[in-house]
C-alpha cells in the first residue's frame, strides 16, 4: 500500500469524523465514553480499502503509455486526399500496466499488460476508398461511383492485447517470460536515429490497405500488403521466452511458442566506442504452425489432434524458415547517423496456404526478401530536444509473388470486374518495391512529445509469365503507378 495514501485517506477520514462531531455538539451534548472511536477506526479502514493503491505492499504498479495521432496525405497517380485523426500503426496509441517486486538480492518478478487501441481508422487499415480504416478483403459487388466497402477483421473492435506476460529474473542468469508477447527472432532496424515513430522498417504500416493502382487509373485487387513484408520483426505470440543478462554488451535470446511449432532465436549487441554508438544483431525464425480454421469441414475438432482433417492445415503444414540482421551506427558527437537491415523468408512448403505468418496467405508462395537503410543527423540545435532529418532507401522482393505460373488476383467469388470496378491481375511471378522517403522528427523533451513529418514513395513493378491484365500470350512486366504518402503528427508519451 502506499504510505502517502494511506495517510491521507486516514486524515480524510477523521477530518470528517471530527466534523460530525463538531456538529452533534452544536445540537447537544456529544457522548465521549468508552467507545467514542470504534466507529471512526472501522471507517478509516474502509476508506484505506476502497483508496486507489499504487500495486501492493509487495508487487509495485506503473501505468505507462502512449497517445500517436497523424494526419495522412496520399497521392496514388490519379487521386489524392488527407485524412485526419488517424492513428499511427508505426507506434500505436496504447497503454501498459507494469508491475515488478524484489525477491532477494537477486531475484525479481513482475508482469505487463500492453493493451492498443483498436477503434477507429489507422495508417494500416485505410486506403483510397475508404477513411475509416476497416478492412480485411474486398466485398464488393459495389455499383456506380460506390465506394469499394471493407469489413472489420479485427475481433474486438476496440482494444487489442499486445502483451500479458508475468516474468522471473536472476540477475546472473537471466529472465523467463511466460505468456503473450514478442518471441525471439528476425532482427529488424535497431533505430539510434530516433525516427521509427514516422519511419518504422515495417514501411507497409503507412499504406498497408492501399491499393495497386495502373498507369490509367486501373484499380487492382491487390493491396501492398500483399507486396511487401507483412511485419519486418518478431512476432507476438503465446510463448515462453528466455533472455540472459547482459554480457560484454551481448544479449541472446530463444523463445517457443504456440503448441511448440513456432520457435525463434537471436543475439543482439550494443556498445560504444570512441564516441560511436554500435547497435546490431541477427536472428532466425522457424514456423510450421497453420491457421486454424473457423470449422474443420464437418471433422470433429478431436481429429485434429496429430492429423489434418479435411479444412484444417490445407495443403500441409506450413514449413517457413526466416532471418534477418541489423546494424547501427551513431556518431555521438555529431549525431550523424546510419542504420538498416536485411532479412528473408524461405517457404519450405509452398504449397500450404493455411498460414499468415510471414505474409504466407496463398498457395505456392514465392520465396522473398527485403532490406532498409535510413541514414541523417540527430542533434539538439533549439534545446528543446532532438533534432532527426533521414532519408532512407528500400526494396521489397517478391512478396506478392508465386511459383510456376505465377499468382493470380481476382476479384471474390460470385462478382465480376465491371460490378467491383477492379482489374484482374494474373499469373505473377515477381514482385519489387522500392521505396524512398525523408522526413524529420523534432522531440521536445519538456513534454515527452515528438512531432513528426516524413514523406514516403512506393513504386511498384510486377512480372507475370503471360499478359499481366489478360492472363494470355506472352510473359510481360507491369509497372504500376507511384504512391505518395505523407504523415504528420505526434506521439506524447506518459
Amino acid at each position: 500500500m502506499n504510505g502517502a495514501l494511506m495517510k491521507a485517506s486516514s486524515r480524510v477520514a477523521i477530518a470528517a469524523a471530527l466534523g460530525l462531531a463538531l456538529g452533534a455538539g452544536s445540537a447537544g451534548a456529544a457522548d465521549l465514553g468508552g467507545n467514542c472511536c470504534a466507529d471512526l477506526e472501522e471507517r478509516v479502514a474502509e476508506l484505506e480499502a476502497t483508496t486507489a493503491r499504487k500495486g501492493n505492499r509487495k508487487m509495485s504498479l506503473t501505468i505507462t503509455g502512449q497517445v500517436n495521432r497523424t494526419v495522412l496525405w496520399w497521392d496514388d497517380g490519379h487521386d489524392s486526399r488527407t485524412y485526419y485523426g488517424l492513428d499511427n500503426t508505426n507506434s500505436s496509441t496504447r497503454f501498459s500496466l507494469l508491475g515488478e517486486a524484489k525477491i532477494s538480492a537477486r531475484w525479481k518478478t513482475g508482469f505487463e499488460i500492453m493493451v492498443e487501441l483498436g477503434a477507429g481508422g489507422t495508417t494500416s487499415t485505410v486506403n483510397q476508398f475508404n477513411e475509416d480504416g476497416t478492412f480485411s478483403g474486398i466485398t464488393g459487388p459495389i455499383s456506380g461511383a460506390g465506394a469499394l466497402q471493407f469489413n472489420s477483421a479485427n475481433n474486438d473492435p476496440f482494444l487489442d492485447t499486445r502483451r500479458a506476460v508475468w516474468w522471473i529474473e536472476h540477475k546472473d542468469v537471466g529472465r523467463l517470460s511466460v505468456g503473450r508477447t514478442e518471441s525471439a527472432g528476425v532482427v529488424n532496424t535497431i533505430d539510434l536515429g530516433g525516427i521509427s515513430v514516422v519511419a518504422s522498417s515495417s514501411a507497409i504500416l503507412l499504406n498497408a490497405a492501399f491499393f495497386l493502382r495502373g498507369s490509367a487509373g486501373e484499380v487492382f485487387p491487390a493491396i501492398y500488403f500483399n507486396m511487401m513484408d507483412p511485419a519486418s520483426s518478431q512476432g507476438r505470440s503465446e510463448l515462453i521466452r528466455y533472455d540472459s543478462p547482459t554480457i560484454a554488451g551481448f544479449i541472446a535470446s530463444a523463445s517457443i511458442g504456440e503448441a511448440g511449432d513456432y520457435w525463434g532465436a537471436m543475439l543482439r549487441y550494443a556498445g560504444e566506442f570512441s564516441g560511436v554508438r554500435v547497435a546490431g544483431g541477427v536472428g532466425y525464425e522457424k514456423v510450421d504452425d497453420c491457421l486454424t480454421p473457423a470449422a474443420f469441414s464437418g471433422t470433429p475438432v478431436a481429429a485434429a489432434v496429430g492429423a489434418n482433417p479435411a479444412g484444417f492445415c490445407v495443403g500441409g503444414k506450413p514449413d517457413i524458415s526466416a532471418w534477418g540482421a541489423a546494424l547501427s551506427l551513431l556518431h555521438v558527437p555529431s549525431g550523424l547517423f546510419v542504420q538498416g537491415h536485411y532479412m528473408a523468408v524461405d517457404y519450405g512448403n509452398p504449397a500450404a496456404t493455411a498460414s499468415l505468418y510471414w505474409g504466407q496467405n496463398a498457395a505456392n508462395k514465392k520465396d522473398a526478401d527485403q532490406w532498409l537503410i535510413q541514414a541523417g543527423i540527430a542533434k539538439n540545435w533549439t534545446g528543446l530536444g532532438n533534432t532527426a532529418l533521414y532519408g532512407e532507401y528500400g526494396v521489397s522482393n517478391d512478396w506478392g509473388a508465386g511459383l510456376g505460373a505465377g499468382r493470380n488476383y481476382t476479384v471474390p467469388a460470385g462478382t465480376t470486374e465491371a460490378s467491383t470496378g477492379l482489374t484482374e491481375l494474373f499469373n505473377v511471378t515477381g514482385t519489387e518495391v522500392t521505396i524512398w522517403g525523408i522526413g524529420l522528427v523534432q522531440n521536445i523533451d519538456a513534454a515527452a512529445t515528438e512531432l513528426y513529418l516524413g514523406w514516403r514513395r512506393f513504386s511498384t513493378d510486377l512480372a507475370c509469365s503471360t499478359n499481366c491484365v489478360t492472363g494470355a500470350g506472352a510473359a510481360s512486366n507491369l509497372s504500376t503507378s507511384d504512391l505518395d504518402v505523407v504523415a504528420a503528427g505526434a506521439r506524447v508519451k506518459f
